[in-house]
């Protein structure tokens, strides 16, 4: 695997190649708070299970991530925002926290039961997160319940920014080495014995990366960093590698002074990072991870082979450190502050002179061992912690009372009896904490705190008293976030509180931390600032009392939730039309996976275009080349879009070259939010009909035999769904169903109808439309509708059918609507298609009309825009044409054949590049000259109301699209177009779509508004005329830059021909 950064290559055995082919990307929309300019987005979907490995010799019950133990690793960077999504398969609430990750203003993802709901088996929550101004070695794991002992575990490696220096040369690679104590008894075993009070046994092994055998692979004289991390339960590791020195050069996100070492000593939940030099004869040495401080020694080995070795290892191996507690302090007391390196920042880390701060408050924690009604519990300060079944923080958020108490806990020991209670200590936000560590019994301790990292400066025996103080480290203390206790000793650290938020502070002796040994510490301010902390995230759980309450807050509509998919777009093989052919899947699937959502949700998918979706203030999502530099091959994007203010039936498709012809379209189905009334009664379920004409050939042949000035044939079938003839659709007698049908191909018009059944249509294309019943439904290309039907026939199998219109021959192709408890198969002959054509089909489109009654997607009234009564600005009449270019067919508009140029027109308008585009590089009626290839762009202001005919003065039907916004199909008529034509318009209740059909040798005008800056898409949804140049973009603009108008280019956009990064 590669280095995120492209620096140098990671040789882990647990890591994990993903390439993403075609054009890729995520769709998402997220808080302008919650992300940075430049950071990049990070896509993961993981999927937790049980599974059998053989440990120890013993097969045991583990906790798989992917089918991974240990999980996958995360490899990042400085600043990348993580978007996680866990699908929880496991027969217990489940919950991951992020060891180290400061969750900046955002405690709301920290991942444990103080902070967040356990994810119900069954069901998944997405994690978002950014690794704000750290770099280091991290770690995750389970954090309910006793699924640590179980596994579930990975490592986080975050790299430095290019820009940032570090200071040691680039290793030659990585190795990540997860080193950890493991029971052979289950967690729920383990657990249980907790439960009824007892203590754990030592356990019974050590692993190294989920096992007791493993190789990391070098090059003779190359150095390497091993990043070692302690993922256990209870038990300190020694980590040694044999005849080797290590130079330790970070710990926890800190570099450190460079001191050499033999072995080091890794306490529970801490991590280092050294650098290895195999400067050693060629052969094979022992990598040792021992067990300290326990007279039963556990031991386990790896192997570091020299990539030109053909010698094994041999023994004895290094010895374990013959010193004890004393000896590991003092160690301890070497790891020091590189003053001069720079950390995630510039800065150098000495630029924060900790020891010249006065702090404001002094905490001194006392762990105890003490039996609470006759069980053993583990205690800080007397208070041995229980789990509350509502997170402190929703409590705080809401302000639910009864949950916590702040200061339940004391801040320095006291005489009396240990009791429960869910503890939680206050400090103020920007507090400079003295925190010390006693432990008084004759364990090793291990402390961590989430939310920071602190600086630990100072360790002593026997007991704590303010004038040990004399011992602290000012000058270069080191800073990370889990920190040794040596028994009947003392550790003491400085902290700032910097980071509003409920912030755990827990043993990180996973049994202590169970039995009570933790509590939380509430950073706050009364000033509520998104500078401080972020709101609660639109897709919190809620558990407790906490079920039933929703935030009203908002910063990008707070209510609006985020649905998040992970897409992997690649070619495959499946048989339509009796033949193999080569398709474009999504996930495997033909078509691709349907989007269902709500209005206003915030969707990210990582696949193609849009259609539809109207981007509202943000063309930069449009994903076509106008707007969008294409995505190389075996790389990824993220688009990041909100479907606001939207219901209703669109769909998704590619839009590079031909890609169109050989699927990857798929559904996408935006429902009205439960609020908002639909003027019908809710339909028992849905049906999506994708219904695309399709040909035999690839798209690359159609694509050639168009590059070569050919027209296309006539397609060689319809299909319903990807299927021919096989798909079928189930409901039950006397009720209502809706079907959503979009038509998806690349040039054929068709009709949609039902054997024996009416459809009521309800919807087009985000408009709710009057409730026409009709026979048969013309649907033209681009175009989508839904209709109720009512399945109040006999209780057989019925036709569907979609047949072509206004071809030679007629395309025919049929599906299945099935009633429940049907035996009887659908019988011929099927419903006939009209029998007029261009005539029949105009009039049935002047029915389809504006419900103005009811809502769409918001409260008010349809019929509340006048449409009809706003005095148009200017008027555009734009006619197509087929000529020849060159000597090649080409497609026009108003004598422009568009061709994209090497630079989006966005980029260009954006970033004024010249030669791009010229504005109004096209005339805004018909020319009587011969056509011009070109790069053609109308020019209009923001908030301008625009009458645009569309004149067909071919034999053949068009359909335009508009991208970015929906229009009023004002009029359809015959011949030529002209001013008189006016009033034949429809100006009280004409419907609301984003693509119209244009009959033979006639026109159609559309009214529309221009209240949504960008550069936006008008093109012909036949496929062939748009990529032969049936296109051009209309650039609506103002001379205001505000993101109220436009949100600014997305932090990962693309950059190709003249348009650079800034």
């Amino acid at each position: 695997m590669d280095d995120p950064r492209g620096k140098r290559k990671i040789k882990d055995p647990m890591g994990n190649a993903v390439l993403l082919h075609f054009l890729c990307g995520v769709l998402a929309v997220f808080s302008a708070s919650l992300v940075n300019a430049d950071d990049p987005y990070r896509y993961y979907t993981w999927t937790v299970t049980y599974g059998t490995v053989k440990l120890l010799d013993v097969p045991q019950q583990v906790i798989l991530i992917n089918g991974q133990f240990p999980g996958p690793r995360l490899d990042v960077v400085t600043n990348d925002n993580i978007i996680l999504n866990l699908f929880n398969k496991l027969d217990q609430p489940f919950l991951l926290t992020w060891n180290g990750i400061k969750q900046r203003k955002n405690s709301w993802q920290d991942g444990v039961l103080g902070t967040n709901c356990p994810i119900p088996p069954n069901s998944n929550y997405t994690y978002k997160f950014q690794t704000k101004d750290q770099i280091g070695s991290f770690t995750y794991f389970p954090s309910t319940l006793f699924h640590k002992a179980a596994g579930g575990y990975g490592a986080i490696n975050i790299y430095e920014r290019p820009r940032i220096p570090i200071p040691f040369p680039v290793p030659d690679g990585d190795f990540t080495l997860l080193i950890g104590d493991w029971y052979k008894s289950s967690h729920k075993t383990l657990q249980a014995y907790l439960d009824s009070g007892r203590t754990l046994s030592f356990p019974d092994g050590v692993l190294i990366n989920g096992q007791t055998y493993s190789t990391f692979s070098g090059d003779q004289g190359k150095t390497y960093m091993f990043r070692i991390s302690n993922v256990g339960m209870s038990t300190s590791l020694n980590f040694r590698i044999q005849g080797h020195s290590m130079k330790l050069v970070e710990v926890e996100g800190s570099h450190t002074v460079q001191n050499m070492y033999d072995s080091l000593d890794v306490h529970v939940g801490q991590s280092v990072a050294v650098l290895v030099t195999l400067n050693q004869a060629p052969k094979d040495y022992y990598i040792i991870a021992s067990s300290r401080f326990n007279r039963k020694n556990l031991t386990t080995t790896a192997i570091l082979h020299y990539s030109n070795s053909r010698t094994p290892a041999s023994g004895p191996l290094p010895a374990a450190p013959s010193y004890g507690f004393h000896g590991s302090m003092m160690q301890a007391r070497t790891y020091r502050w590189n003053l001069t390196a720079s950390a995630a920042r510039p800065n150098p880390q000495g630029s924060y002179h900790y020891g010249k701060i006065t702090p404001t408050k002094t905490i001194v924690l006392a762990n105890s061992a003490p039996l609470i009604n006759g069980k053993r519990r583990y205690a800080v300060n007397r208070v041995s912690y229980i789990n509350s079944d509502t997170p402190l923080k929703l409590a705080d958020y809401f302000g639910i009372p009864g949950i916590f108490s702040v200061d339940s806990i004391e801040s320095s020991p006291s005489g009396g009896a240990a009791f429960l209670s869910t503890s939680v200590m206050s400090a103020n936000l920007h507090d400079f904490l003295e925190i010390v560590f006693q432990n008084d019994e004759i364990t090793m301790q291990s402390w961590h705190l989430d939310g920071y990292d602190f600086w630990v400066i100072g360790y002593g025996n026997d007991q704590w008293t303010p004038a040990k103080r004399s011992l602290y480290n000012l000058d270069d203390a080191l800073t990370r976030h889990t920190v040794q206790v040596y028994p009947k000793s003392w550790t003491a650290i400085y902290v700032s509180l910097d980071n509003q938020g409920m912030w755990n502070m827990r043993s990180a002796i996973w049994e202590r931390q169970y039995l009570g040994q933790q509590f939380y510490l509430r950073v706050w301010t009364q000033v509520h600032s998104l500078a401080n902390e972020y709101d609660i995230p639109p897709n919190a759980l809620r558990c407790g009392k906490a079920i039933g309450i929703r935030s009203y807050e908002t910063r990008v509509q707070a209510e609006d939730p985020y649905r998040y998919y992970t897409w992997t777009v690649t070619y495959g093989t499946r048989t339509v039309l009796d033949k193999p052919q080569t398709v474009i899947l999504i996930n495997g699937q033909f078509p691709g996976p349907n989007i269902e959502c709500v209005t206003n949700d915030n969707i990210i998918v990582n696949v193609t275009n849009k259609n539809g979706i109207k981007q509202r203030r943000t063309v930069w999502q449009d994903g076509v080349l106008g707007t969008n530099c294409p995505i190389p091959p075996g790389t990824s994007w993220t688009y990041k879009f909100q479907a606001k203010d939207q219901i209703g039936t669109y769909n998704y498709f590619p839009s590079t070259t031909m890609h169109r012809a050989a699927g990857g379209f798929g559904g996408f189905n935006i429902a009205s939010r439960s609020v908002i009334a639909i003027p019908y009664p809710i339909p028992v379920a849905e049906f999506t009909l994708l219904v695309s004409d399709w040909y035999k050939a690839g798209h690359q042949a159609l694509e050639k035999d168009l590059d070569q000035g050919k027209t296309l044939p006539v397609p060689d079938a319809l299909l319903i769904n990807g299927l021919s003839k096989r798909a079928s659709f189930t409901g039950e007698k006397g009720k209502t169903y809706k079907f959503r049908i979009s038509n998806v191909g690349i040039s054929t018009s068709i009709n949609f109808r039902i054997q024996g059944h009416t459809l009521t249509l309800v919807e087009v294309e985000g408009a709710h439309t009057i409730q026409e019943k009709y026979e048969s439904l013309d649907v033209h290309v681009g175009q989508s509708v839904a209709v109720l039907v009512t399945l109040k026939s006999a209780v057989k199998d019925y036709y569907i059918v979609a047949s072509s219109r206004f071809t030679k021959p007629i395309l025919t192709t049929t599906a299945i609507l099935r009633y429940a408890g049907s035996n009887t198969p659908p019988s011929l002959p099927l419903p006939i298609a009209p029998t007029y054509h261009v005539h029949w089909s105009m009039k049935q489109a002047r029915t389809i009309r504006l419900n103005l009654t009811a809502n769409a997607a918001r409260p008010n009234p349809q019929g509340s825009f006048h449409y009809g009564t706003i005095k148009v600005d200017k008027t555009f009449v734009f006619a197509n044409t087929a000529e020849k270019i060159n000597g090649k067919l080409r497609y026009a508009v108003n004598g422009m054949s568009y061709v994209d140029p090497s630079t989006p027109l966005k980029l260009a308008d954006w970033y004024n590049i010249p030669g791009v585009f010229s504005l109004d590089s096209m005339k805004t009626t018909p020319v009587n000259t011969p056509a011009v290839l070109g790069a053609s762009v109308v020019g209009t202001l923001l908030h301008d109301f625009v009458e645009i005919v569309f004149q067909n003065n071919e034999n053949t039907i068009q359909s335009w699209h508009l991208s970015g916004t929906s229009f009023y199909v004002v009029g359809y008529g015959d011949n030529v177009w002209n001013s008189t034509m006016r009033k034949r318009y429809n100006l009280l209740d004409a419907v609301s779509r984003h693509t119209v059909q244009v009959y033979p040798t006639a026109w159609t005008a559309i009214f529309v508004s221009l209240d949504n800056k960008g550069m936006w898409n008008l093109r012909s949804a036949i496929w062939p005329r748009r990529y032969l140049g049936q296109q051009l973009y209309i650039r609506v603009w103002n001379d205001e830059r505000s993101l109220f108008t436009e949100a600014d280019p997305p932090p990962n956009t693309l950059f190709c021909g003249l348009a650079k990064r800034p």
